[in-house]
């Protein structure tokens, strides 16, 4: 956020990280505990940047949006479904301005996309495949319980607030400064990792509801501690009354044997392709008109097939602009917040919390039907998935002091 504004304070567990992104500013407040900072400066804060690792997202947003603080979070916006909900609901009862990081959103080709799903030329759509390559971290069946051993906590790091909301467990270097992320307490496996980025352009382009079922169709080894090394998810969005769109989420390495990631990458049937190379992140939209295929996790990088072989979208013909066009990622994404705030206008923010929330709701309930291995009925107004032990993973308890509370 330094590009769009001046900044005041800066915020990081780790002291080494901080000092060093504090070099450039000499009159700055520095903190290790967000908290802290949110209750001395919340009345100077104007936006703030979110960018820890996934437990502990929601308490610093909801923290901040109680302040009147703009917020920007880094996908995934939350840890939990009900975390999700809080923040959605928050937001709106406060009318300030939020993103989220998920990157492609700003860029003209992903709207451009969005415009081309919208307008019908892609005919109806019969089914989405969405895949990853990740993850690319260590979890099962690397690991499947939390270290044994115990390592000093480096003086540098305060780690009472890295563990933030989550349950107490001794320091160990396995859980920062990154690879956290395959860490239930920490993290939300591929799916929150990718799934934001690579699920984005469907769910705006097709404007998917929330999906009334949610299926893990395979998984890798699971245990209490790391999400599994490979699964299959099958979502079904009911689109009107006669009609469902399923997509098919697909994540990891089948058969992953160790360090090196060996294994078959999961991804969807070849023969779907028509015959071009599968790229190791990516969609897949199969419509009535033709195929639409995304390269890389931003949806940004996009190929059309419509009974002619592939072509660039850069050769298509344009649609009418619907969408704004920005351009610049991470930094347009910020800029677009920014002048949102300036204008006080939270609906010039395209990856806003009423979008973002329900993108990071359809993510965590993938991770839900994976850690349970069955299948969801997703009731979206009561929260409820017909299954009680489901249900008691879209919420999770919290550290003393650290609570996300219930709007």
């Amino acid at each position: 956020m330094g590009r769009h504004g001046e900044i005041i304070a800066l915020c990081d567990v780790d002291k080494k990280r901080l000092q060093f992104a504090a070099q450039p500013k000499k009159r700055i407040h520095k903190f290790s505990d967000f908290r802290e900072m949110i209750t001395l400066l919340g009345d100077r804060i104007d936006v703030l940047s979110i960018s820890t690792p996934d437990h502990s997202h929601a308490l610093a947003a909801q923290m901040s949006l109680e302040c009147g603080i703009h917020v920007f979070v880094q996908s995934p916006l939350t840890h939990t479904v009900w975390e999700s909900r809080q923040l959605r609901k928050l937001a709106n009862e406060k009318k300030l301005c939020t993103q989220m990081g998920i990157q492609g959103t700003a860029q003209d080709s992903f709207r451009e996309a969005v415009e081309f799903l919208q307008a019908g030329r892609l005919g109806e759509i019969k089914e989405i495949h969405v895949w990853t390559n990740k993850p690319s971290w260590p979890q099962a069946p690397m690991i499947v319980d939390q270290p044994r051993e115990k390592n000093r906590v480096p003086d540098h790091l305060n780690w009472a607030c890295f563990l933030a909301g989550s349950s107490n467990r001794s320091y160990h270097s396995c859980y920062h400064p990154y690879n956290w992320r395959g860490w239930l307490d920490f993290g939300s496996g591929a799916l929150g990792d990718s799934g934001s980025h690579l699920i984005n352009l469907p769910l705006m382009g097709c404007d998917l509801p929330s999906p009334r079922k949610v299926q893990c169709l395979h998984r890798g080894p699971v245990n209490p501690h790391t999400y599994p090394a490979w699964a299959t998810v099958r979502y079904e969005f009911q689109v009107n009354e006669k009609s469902a769109i399923p997509l098919i989420w697909y994540e990891g390495r089948v058969g992953h044997l160790g360090e090196k990631m060996r294994g078959k990458t999961n991804h969807p049937p070849k023969d779907l392709f028509s015959g071009i190379e599968i790229p190791s992140s990516g969609s897949l939209l199969v419509g009535s008109k033709g195929l639409l295929l995304t390269r890389g996790e931003y949806g940004t990088n996009w190929y059309l097939n419509q009974g002619k072989g592939w072509n660039d979208y850069s050769s298509l013909p344009r649609t009418n602009p619907v969408l704004p066009r920005n351009g610049r990622g991470d930094s347009g994404m910020k800029d677009e917040l920014v002048r949102a705030v300036k204008i006080g206008r939270p609906d010039l923010c395209v990856a806003n919390f009423d979008y973002s929330a329900r993108l990071a709701e359809i993510c965590q309930l993938g991770n839900v039907a994976i850690l349970e291995g069955n299948e969801i009925e997703w009731n979206p107004r009561e929260m409820k998935t017909g299954s009680a032990s489901c249900d008691r993973r879209l919420f999770k308890f919290y550290r003393r002091g650290w609570e996300v509370r219930g709007t």
